[in-house]
């Protein structure tokens, strides 16, 4: 699987926005489910805590997987979707940074704020859940069969694990 880090805290998140905004928060149900920020779950309780917030989340679009441009371009023209984002002014992608390109690829005249960044490949085990075992060069960090825990990995790139609404760097 695909792994990915939020780059902000709740807090820093929400500094992007207005209170006018019209908010999709736009999710994969794969990938980001499993790094713990993103699926259908996660999603509505950032949703609501925005919401509860002020912050106008006009949808919450859940996909299976982002990194597929064919099912995001879906969006643009289902009729399920299609009024909901022409009206949106931001998307906040809950998806590793293939999807993020997809969807701002899709949507040219939204503001799509890059919230994440993908960090390598790795493994989902009920005991440890995700863990990086093929870091992408960039991370600095080697190879390892056993795997990095995220907030490891998030602690040593300045990033955050886990999900948003707690405003910490782990969960």
């Amino acid at each position: 699987m695909i792994v990915s880090l939020r780059r902000y805290n709740y807090d820093e998140l929400v500094s992007q926005l207005k209170k006018d905004d019209k908010i999709i928060l736009f999710t994969c149900n794969f990938c980001s489910k499993f790094c713990d920020f993103g699926g259908k779950e996660r999603t509505h309780q950032l949703a609501e805590k925005m919401r509860s917030d002020g912050y106008n989340v006009i949808r919450e679009e859940n996909i299976g997987v982002a990194c597929l441009l064919d099912l995001v371009d879906k969006r643009k023209t289902d009729e399920a979707t299609l009024k909901t984002f022409e009206e949106a002014t931001v998307i906040i992608p809950l998806t590793c940074e293939d999807g993020f390109a997809n969807i701002e690829y899709t949507f040219p005249n939204v503001r799509v704020i890059s919230a994440t960044k993908t960090v390598g490949l790795g493994v989902f085990t009920t005991d440890k859940g995700m863990t990086l075992t093929v870091p992408f060069e960039s991370t600095g960090l080697e190879m390892n069969i056993d795997g990095y825990p995220l907030s490891e990995v998030a602690e040593k790139l300045g990033c955050y694990a886990g999900p948003y609404f707690d405003g910490n760097k782990t969960p």
